[in-house]
Formats: structure tokens, C-alpha cells, sequence
């Protein structure tokens, strides 16, 4: 279980990916309280996956990273894929 500084600190990151991607492939202002969801749901994910499959590649205090990175980002394509 995460800790409330945990918690805001991966929330913190997945904003930040949600804003770089919207960024990057974003066309409307409609679309980055989407992908700010979206972002938030994947981070939060691979979070709980890495700490159920008890992964520990590369860890900040208790949060996994990479795990979570990953699939927070892999949800922003699918997401931008099915056109949400």
C-alpha cells in the first residue's frame, strides 16, 4: 500500500505524462482532462501489477516506476488509438 506522498508523487507523474503526451499528439483542449484520466487509471494499474507480481526493477521508496510508466503510457496510446 502506498503512502500519501506516494500517492501524490504518482499522481504528480502521470499529470506530467498526460500533459507531454497531449503534448505531442494531442489536438483539442476537450482531450487532456482525458488523457489526465486515463494517465492516472494506467499509472495506477501498473502499479498494482508490479506490487501483485512482486516486480522490483526500478523503484522510487515503494512506487515501481517502470512497471507503472509503462502501462500509464501504453494506456495513452490505446486511448488515443480509440479515439476517447
Amino acid at each position: 500500500m502506498l503512502s500519501g506522498p506516494m500517492i501524490l508523487l504518482s499522481a504528480l507523474i502521470a499529470s506530467l505524462y498526460a500533459a507531454l503526451f497531449h503534448l505531442v499528439k494531442g489536438k483539442t483542449l476537450v482531450e487532456l482532462p482525458i488523457f489526465c484520466a486515463v494517465s492516472l487509471i494506467g499509472f495506477a494499474t501498473g502499479e498494482l501489477a508490479a506490487g501483485l507480481l512482486h516486480l522490483r526493477t526500478l523503484t522510487i521508496g515503494e512506487l515501481h516506476f517502470l512497471e507503472a510508466t509503462v502501462v500509464s503510457v501504453g494506456f495513452l496510446f490505446v486511448a488515443r488509438w480509440l479515439k476517447i
